[in-house]
Formats: C-alpha cells, structure tokens, sequence
C-alpha cells in the first residue's frame, strides 16, 4: 500500500470551492467558489495574486456561485457559468515580474430563456463555440464567440440579462397593480459592462431538452483521429469541420454529439450516440476511446466509445456520489464526500482530502507543468484548495499507451521542401524505426483475453483502437472496430484498396490477444516492454502474433503509400483468440458484407519453423475439442474412516467414466472416432521423410512420430481436481477432469463432440449412481487442411525461396487455431500460412522472441505476395 501522497500545499477561502481549472504553462490555478468569486493562484509561489468579484457590488441578487471554469486550449482565454445564468469570458494574461496577473472580462453570454443554473461549461477552440449545459435540462451553444466579441463595437441592452428580466414569481406586485418588467440598469453596473460584449444566444442554438435532467458535465472528445464512425459525421461537411462532446445528465445518460461548422460559418449540432448509465451522471472523463462516467452511489462506469459498450463498472468503498473524475495513465481519481479514492489495475487506495466534500479534482501533468512531480488539485465544500504530490500513487510509463498522428510534423516538412516533403515523410513511416516502435507500443498492451480484470480489458481496447488509428495513419480505405457480443474484445477490420483492373482481394487473418505472461521472475526481461538484444525481438506477443501482424501491416503500407498495391488487402484482427475466439463467427456473420464476399485468398502467420534454421510453410492443423466432466454427491465431503465403503463415492465414479473412453493401448473408445480417417499419401509421407533428413530437430524423432503429431487424432487427460483439502483421508464430495482431443482435417467436429457427449452420458448412465454428472465443453476449434500445390502455396514458396536462398518445408502442426476453417468455409476462399518464427521462439512460454532478420524478411516477403497473388 503506498503513502497518503504529500500535501504541497493548502489554500484556504471562507465559502465552498465549487470549480476548479489550472492554465499549467502559465502556472496559474484558478478557482471558482461559491460567494461569487473566481481565485487566481501563482503555482509557483503558492500565492493568491488575484481574486476576481462578480457581480455588482450594491446589488445581492447579482452575486453568482461559479459551479464550472473552462479554458482555451492557449490558455489565453477563460470562461465561466454559474447560478446567475451567464457565461463570461475572459482574456488571460502571463504573470508578471511584481507576481501580478491581468485578467479582463470580455464579454457576457445570456439567453433570453430562464436556463437556471450552469453546471457545465465547455470551449471548443476549432469552431471558437461556447456549449453549455444548464438546470432547465438545456444545452446551448454559440459559435464563433471571438469572431463576435471582435466585430461588436455595442453592447446590448443589460435589462435583456437574467438578472433584470421580469420574474413571474418573485417581481409580482398582486392583484391591480402595474409590474415593473425590468430593474433598471444602474451606473455602476453600466459602467462594469462597458469594456465587454454582451453576446445572446439565438434560440435556434438550444438544445431543448438535450437531457431529462440536469445537465451535470460536457466534455470534449479528442484524440479520436478519423477513428469515428461514419454515423458521427450527418453533416455533409468535411470531417475536419466537426468537433464533438459528450454530455452527461441526472437521467443517467451520456450523449454524443456532433457540431459542425457549415460554410456559411454557422454551426449546427446532431446527437450522434447515446449510453444509459442508469444512474445519474454527475461527472465524466474522456481519455479516448475511454469514457469515465462518475455516477450516483459511488460507483464509476467505463465506456468504449469506439463500440458503445460498457467495459467494466466500479465500485468505491463507500456509497457516497462521484463529484469528480480525473484519469493520469490508466490511474483513475474520484472525489467524493469522504475523500480521494483511486483505482488502478483492480487496486483500490482512498485517503482524506478534505473535511467535507470533494467537489472538484485536476491533474497537473509533468510534461504541461516542466514540473518534476504530478501533482494532484482537490477542492471542496470545506473552502479549502489542496495541492497533491501523488507521484507515489502513479507508475510511470515511457511508452504512454495513446497512438498519436502528428500532423504539425508533416506542415514542417511541406515548408521546407514543398516537392518532396510527401515523399520523405512517407518513406520515414516506413522505416525499421517505425516499425520497432509500434511494435514496441502494441507489446505495451497488457492485452491478455483470458483475464476479465478492469486493467486488461482497458488495454485490449486500448490496442485495439491504437490498430485502428494506425490503419487511418497508412491510410486505409475503410477502418471500423467491430463490437464482439457480452463486452469482448473487439475486431479490427481495416481495408486498403488496391488499383489493378482485375484484382483480387487478400484478407490477413490475426489477433492482438495474448497469454498470460505467467510469473515474470521467470523473465529475463519485462514481458511487456519491447526488448532488443542479442538480434532477438523479446516480449510477449513479439512472435505469437503481434510481430507477425505488424510486419504483414507495414508490408501492405509501403505498397499503399507507394501506390503500387495492386490487390485490395482486407485485415481482420481479433481480440480473443488465445480464449476461444468468442463472438468471432458472430461477428463475421453479421459483417460479411463489410469484409466481402469476394475474398479470393486468406493469408495468416501462427506458427514456427520446425528448427532455427530453415524456412516453413504449414498446411496442416489439428483441430481440437477441450471438455470438463464433473461427478458430484449431495452429500459433503466425508472421512474415510467413517464413511469408506458406505456411499458411491464421486472420484471413483468418475475414473471408471474416464477409463471407459481409452482401451489398454491408448486407442480412443468413443463411438466412430476413427471411422473417417484416411491414411497418409505417397507424397505426403515423402514431404515427411524430407523433414527428417532436412531439418535439424532431435534425431530421435522419427517419421511415424511426425505423422502421429501432426495427422492422427489423440485424446489426452490433462487435469484433475477434487474438493476438499486435499488430505489422504477425506473422500471429495467432487470430482472434476479435464481432457483434450485432438481432430484431423478428415474428422467432423460436431459429430465427434455429440459423440464424446452421448457416450460419457452412457458409460456414467450404466453405472446406477446416485450421484451426478456434467460434461461441458470448454472450447473447440476446427481442423483445418490447406493445399500446398494452390497458386498460394506456389507464390509463397517462391518468395521465401528468393529471400532465403532456400526451399522451405511443407509441414503441418499439432496444435489448433480456431477461425482458420471457418473463414475459408464463409468466405468460400482458401487459406494458406506462412510461418515468422523459429522453433525457439517459446511461444505462450516465458521469455518469447523473435529473430529480427526473420521479421524483417516476413515484411519483405509479404510485400511480394501481395503484389504477385
């Protein structure tokens, strides 16, 4: 557990600190409270250098609560709303020499409707729009707010602001008198509103009703980089036309909404998406493709809003409300009544803030703030605002998980050489550097399918969008991720068109999923962080299946920049394929469309060389039918010496079923396993014998040994557990085994499980057992056989052949990948696999790698292919 963090520093004020937003290049913190004022502190003094009063001095009723700050992206500019039913707008200056700051009002936003209260307030700098959220379930915007303060030389009139209006209720005189419908503007308010603009909002710029409730929080969406999709743009506009917030409100809704700036320079708004947090939304956070949603009771809900699909829910340790969010690298702060709780990787750690209420939290990054710690600012209803040293609460990550495009990047080469500066940013995208690096970034995401902790299912979707913004980034024709049933992992489809006449299209089939790294004492290096040593890729996922994936990506990139890709290139990438592959088909069923009909060929890399030395091409896989049976007594777990001999007892039971599906020799018992096995060809046993005499592997491996491997199915029992405490004397009220079957390319995986099911159900049946049993199947995978004499095949042995300067082996595999047969019967398309690894790559074993030359060659081969087939 580490320590409350340090407090840097504590500032105290008599009233509620409502509102909180820091301008970190500039050191300032500003603070919004509740008697109508906005705090201005010096973060590198910690001093108070100016307090800015709203309101007229001689009028109460003009005083306002400041319940939201917003700020320009420059930081030249502020903006706040509150309870007086205005947002105004200030310029910022820097701090000077005497520590004194300027800060000028320069105008004043009203609606002629009663709003009531601001809650939430937002700054859109692209199309220079104020969008606000309001009590009356309101959301208002206005457009081009500089452009107007710039070109208004009047200000209208003051009794038009809420303050002055006439009020049904409260300005009522009764029965036969004469209302007076406005309060006169007084001098000094007049002269308060002389060096700013009073700016209206048209009616046509409200949302009625965006909400069915308070309108608690606006965000802005970033970082989404053409990565949206194409429902999120209804406009017909350029896409660089939009921006997009995200509302949230007290009907527990989360809206997505699209403005875009017309060429007439207005700006019109559709509400694009919607997410039912069931409870009401007090706050969020947006740390794409994440959405935080602070929520009623305590509890935080986290969104993709690539798939609109709930990741995880979580759960502070006390029930009180979320009153704000802040997100630094995956460490999640909450505000609450009795304090800061953080959540990281399923960790929770709380400590008090504040006497009272926590109303408001920010991060002050290092890399904004040149400042060596990141700090933490809190605000509450104690008055006070508290300044955090929470580096021991935060891990540091070099890599930063976040994919960004930098488009300033290219604008400085087009001005240095307006010619060629295309050409040479390309051909940098392309570079071994690049590609080290986002392989580096893929190995980062801890993207481990079997795992449902908040951590990994946040960094499978973390990958995933990452894939689908470097797809945009080498620019892909069309890239979607497409969303799996029950929250998994999604797909990434990306397509890259090609320009041939009469071309074929290419699907490349692989997954960004990986296994458990185990025990990482048993690394020699982090298994998730890309090490480069020794000519060796080393990590995990650098060989099974991320290294293969980026070099078949880059492969395609370089054709597609070139503009010489010749085929369209479909990719689809899982997320779940080490657990099953889950939704996979669904998935695919439903978007087959969208992938193609037309497909002509698959291609994928999930398996090895059969040595260190020389090149393979696989053609072969087993497929494979994993399965629990259990036996279970209503009775509990009893003492042998008590019990022995009275009862049926469930293990014993349960061995005689396992016994009954092997005879003495190890042949498989179930009914018509081997009936449509075939036996190997002349050729075939010939491709074997080459094997043996070519590959360097033990030399006690014989040719049968192979074929037994790789074309004969097998049924294995892997484990065993009972309840109980495992003594010597207690007789397990349960008993569960587990078992593996393997299947050749000429068995029916169906026929086979019904098999398997019918005959355990029937051995345990004639058993006349009082106790019960269960057999479930845990996972399958069809077997999958390709055609080494196809034009695939062919190109593909050429290829290697010229690369390496020599022949590759035909071989097969043990093992199983689930989707391989599928997508050819679907896609009525065959598939063909070309191995990147080596033998020793120890896949799915601790200390993965992958021999650089062979990724490097895998790119170089896989260009060809692409152009050739």
């Amino acid at each position: 557990m580490p320590d409350q963090p340090s407090l840097i520093h504590r500032w105290s004020h008599t009233y509620s600190i409502l509102s909180t937003v820091a301008f970190p290049h500039k050191k300032i913190l500003f603070a919004g409270t509740h008697d109508s004022k906005i705090l201005c502190f010096d973060l590198n003094t910690y001093n108070l250098i100016k307090t800015i009063r709203l309101g007229d001095s001689d009028e109460t009723h003009t005083k306002s609560s400041v319940l939201c700050l917003a700020k320009s992206k420059d930081e030249k500019l502020l903006f706040s709303g509150g309870a007086d039913s205005l947002v105004r707008i200030w310029s910022v200056g820097d701090i000077t020499r005497d520590y004194s700051i300027c800060v000028k009002e320069l105008g004043t936003v009203y609606s002629l409707l009663d709003i009531g209260d601001i809650f939430s307030l937002k700054y859109l700098d692209g199309h220079q729009t104020i969008v606000f959220g309001c009590q009356n379930a309101n959301m208002l915007y206005l457009p081009n707010v500089l452009d107007k303060i710039q070109s208004k030389d009047s200000f209208d009139d003051l009794n038009k602001l809420p303050h002055r209006r006439f009020d049904k209720f409260f300005d009522s005189l009764g029965p036969g008198s004469k209302p007076e419908y406005s309060r006169p503007a007084s001098p000094d308010s007049v002269s308060s509103f002389s060096d700013n603009v009073i700016l209206q909002v048209p009616s046509e710029n409200i949302v009625q009703y965006a909400h069915n409730g308070f309108i608690y929080s606006i965000q802005q969406l970033k970082g989404y980089k053409e990565s949206l999709p194409d429902h999120f743009y209804p406009f017909n506009v350029p896409n660089e036309n939009y921006e997009f917030i995200v509302s949230g409100g007290g009907d527990g809704m989360n809206k997505v909404w699209a403005l875009a700036m017309l060429p007439d320079s207005s700006t019109r708004i559709a509400l694009v998406s919607e997410l039912d947090s069931d409870d009401s939304v007090l706050c969020q956070f947006i740390e794409y493709p994440f959405l935080y949603c602070g929520l009623t009771g305590g509890i935080i809900k986290i969104w993709d809003l690539n798939t609109n699909e709930l990741i995880s829910t979580l759960h502070a340790p006390d029930s009180s409300d979320i009153m704000s969010l802040t997100v630094y690298q995956d460490h999640i702060f909450a505000t609450q009544e009795k304090g800061i709780t953080k959540f990281y990787q399923d960790s929770i750690y709380h400590w008090s803030a504040h006497e009272r209420l926590v109303l408001s939290a920010e991060i002050l990054r290092k890399a904004c703030t040149r400042c060596k710690h990141v700090r933490l600012v809190t605000g509450g209803n104690d008055g006070t605002l508290a300044l955090w040293d929470i580096n021991n609460l935060v891990e540091e990550n070099d890599s930063g998980h976040v994919f960004h495009y930098n488009a300033s990047e290219f604008e400085e080469l087009s001005q240095k050489d307006n010619g060629n500066s295309w050409v040479k940013y390309q051909a940098s995208l392309l570079e071994h550097d690049n590609m080290l690096q986002t392989l580096k970034e893929l190995i980062s995401f801890k993207t481990v399918s079997a795992r449902n902790e908040t951590q990994y299912l946040i960094d499978a979707r973390k990958c995933a969008t990452f894939l689908q913004q470097l797809f945009n980034k080498f620019g892909a024709a069309k890239c979607e991720l497409l969303a799996v049933e029950n929250g998994g992992n999604p797909l990434v489809y990306a397509l890259f068109k090609g320009n041939a006449e009469n071309k074929s299209k290419i699907l490349w089939y692989a997954h960004y999923d990986v296994i458990s790294a185990g025990d990482p004492s048993c690394w020699n290096t982090d298994p998730f962080s890309l090490t480069c040593e020794d000519g060796y890729l080393k990590g995990r996922g650098v060989s099974d299946n991320k290294g293969p994936l980026v070099a078949a990506i880059y492969s395609v990139a370089e054709l597609a920049l070139n503009n010489s890709l010749p085929n369209d290139v479909v990719f689809l990438i899982e997320g779940q394929e080490e657990s099953g592959s889950d939704g996979f088909a669904n998935v695919v069923n439903q978007h087959i469309d969208l992938i193609g009909r037309d497909v002509g060929w698959i291609l994928f890399s999930n398996s090895y060389w059969i040595d260190r030395e020389i090149p393979c091409l696989n053609y072969g896989l087993r497929g494979v039918i994993n399965a629990k049976i259990t036996i279970w007594s209503n009775e509990p777990d009893r003492h042998s010496g008590v019990d022995g001999g009275v009862h049926r007892e469930p293990t014993a039971d349960l061995v005689r079923v396992i016994s009954k599906l092997q005879d003495d020799e190890g042949n498989v018992l179930i009914p018509g396993f081997y009936e449509s096995i075939k036996e190997l060809s002349g050729k075939e046993y010939n491709h074997f014998k080459e094997i043996i005499h070519r590959a360097d592997i033990d030399e006690t491996i014989t040719v049968d040994q192979l074929i037994a491997k790789w074309t004969k199915p097998s049924l294995s029992i892997t484990t065993m557990k009972v309840s109980g405490p495992g003594n010597a004397t207690v007789i397990p009220r349960k008993a569960t085994i587990s078992i593996s079957i393997r299947l050749v390319p000429e068995q029916n995986l169906h026929a086979v499980r019904k098999s398997l099911e019918d005959y355990v159900q029937s051995s345990f049946t004639k058993l006349k057992s009082k106790n019960h049993m269960e057999i479930k199947i845990l996972n399958e995978a069809e077997p999958w056989l390709g055609d080494p004499e196809n034009l695939a095949y062919k190109v593909l042995k050429e290829e290697i052949s010229d690369a390496w300067g020599i022949d590759p082996l035909l071989v097969r595999e043990g093992g199983s990948i689930p989707q391989v047969r599928f997508l050819e019967r679907v896609l009525d398309a065959p598939a063909a696999q070309i191995p990147c690894g080596q033998s020793t790559d120890n896949a799915h074993l601790d200390n993965e790698q992958l021999r650089i030359k062979n990724w490097y060659r895998m790119r170089q081969i896989l260009g060809n292919v692409f152009s050739k087939l």
